[in-house]
């Protein structure tokens, strides 16, 4: 009896894996057929007809029309439906918090923006956060098979639970299960940079299917997602990546998180800055920073130019430490453009071994959304993709 349960459960999992492959096939080729599927997947025709008839079943497939193949021959062309694998990506930042929904393809279709006016450690916060959640899906009449969060900190996925730095250092909390409660789906929480990096890797243009790819986000910190291979490198509890609490001066200024000499002290968002607001003439946001350096303010370049430095060793010590094939740059950052980037990849090259250097390519992201809001989508189907038969019973 033990034996045929295994071999039940054996035939299910195949099955299962069958699913996902065809699924994440039909996201890279858009329209095709039952016959190009069965051709880029090795599994025979009479899989791939009994899968195509499960999903169009459950609504996840629909049918285009008729598609004229090679010789002439006539096929009937199939997509997923965009309208049904879509998920509520929810992105926070210290400041705000956006409300999207994502389709599989890592497009839009509603968003909106809310400021944060207290710490994000104030349990009101994601209190907020949530009943607005709920409006947004009620007033835009959408069932969604799945949420995402993006969240500016550590997730400690083996605990469930979130770390934000406070002026008191490093906090925990855990919301997870009562979202979940609430909208009645399930739920997935990532750090940002995490998500912008499976974001990269899933909607993309480079043309990485294998290796390492890291996403550094840019913005009130600087953080780091790693993906080897299409899967998150989260480390022992889930904080790997936190690059803007590495020290690069041990006898720099103290960090909120304890340590001296933080990167993210040298170059983040809120670095610049501190030094932009102590200029004869002060500048108080980063829109009007990014203009006066565009107009080539000589105090204002020499600011950005030493966080580039600063940011470019960063960028070095990560070259070392993961060899990646790809270095992605998003956030605040994709805003100061090419100049800012040339300065960075001045400071890579002399901090690396040539041959490194060589085989590194860093640039911005290309996606022409945020890649922390839609790579929600990534991360939100490359956990249900690992059962998928989920996605046909919802």
């Amino acid at each position: 009896m033990p034996t045929l349960q295994n071999g039940e459960k054996k035939l299910k999992d195949l099955r299962e894996s069958n699913i996902a492959l065809v699924i994440n096939l039909m996201r890279k080729f858009g329209i095709c057929s039952r016959a190009e599927l069965s051709k880029a997947s090795g599994l025979v025709q009479s899989t791939i007809t009994s899968i195509i008839d499960s999903l169009i079943k459950a609504g996840i497939v629909i049918e285009t029309g008729s598609l004229v193949g090679g010789r002439g021959r006539r096929s009937i062309g199939i997509r997923l439906n965009t309208e049904k694998l879509i998920v509520l990506g929810i992105r926070v930042t210290r400041s705000s918090y956006t409300l999207a929904i994502i389709d599989i393809f890592g497009e839009l279709k509603n968003l909106e923006k809310h400021s944060i006016t207290k710490d994000l450690e104030d349990p009101s916060v994601f209190e907020r956060i949530l009943e607005d959640a709920s409006t947004f899906l009620l007033k835009n009449d959408q069932k969604p098979v799945g949420v995402g969060m993006a969240l500016p900190g550590p997730y400690l996925i083996n605990e469930d639970t979130s770390l934000f730095l406070t002026n008191q250092g490093w906090k925990s909390f855990t919301f997870t299960k009562k979202f979940e409660s609430r909208l009645h789906l399930p739920v997935f929480v990532e750090q940002d940079s995490n998500v912008g990096a499976m974001g990269e890797w899933w909607f993309g243009n480079s043309e990485i299917g294998q290796g390492t790819k890291v996403f550094v986000s840019t913005g009130d910190g600087v953080g780091a997602g790693i993906v080897v291979d299409g899967k998150i490198q989260r480390g022992a509890l889930g904080a790997a990546g936190e690059i803007g609490h590495m020290s690069i001066n041990f006898e720099g200024p103290q960090c909120q998180c304890g340590n001296k000499g933080c990167l993210e002290l040298y170059c983040s968002e809120k670095a610049i800055l501190k030094a932009a607001k102590c200029l004869s003439k002060p500048i108080l946001n980063f829109e009007s920073l990014v203009t006066e350096y565009r107009a080539g303010n000589s105090a204002v370049t020499e600011i950005v130019n030493r966080a580039a430095e600063m940011f470019g060793i960063g960028i070095a010590n990560i070259a070392y430490l993961f060899n990646p094939g790809v270095v992605v740059v998003g956030g605040s950052y994709k805003k100061l453009g090419d100049s800012f980037l040339d300065q960075v990849n001045r400071t890579v090259r002399r901090h690396i071994y040539p041959l490194f250097y060589q085989n590194i390519g860093l640039q911005f992201s290309a996606l022409e959304h945020d890649s922390c809001l839609i790579g929600i989508a990534a991360v939100v189907f490359d956990r249900l993709l690992k059962k998928p038969s989920f996605l046909l019973d919802h």
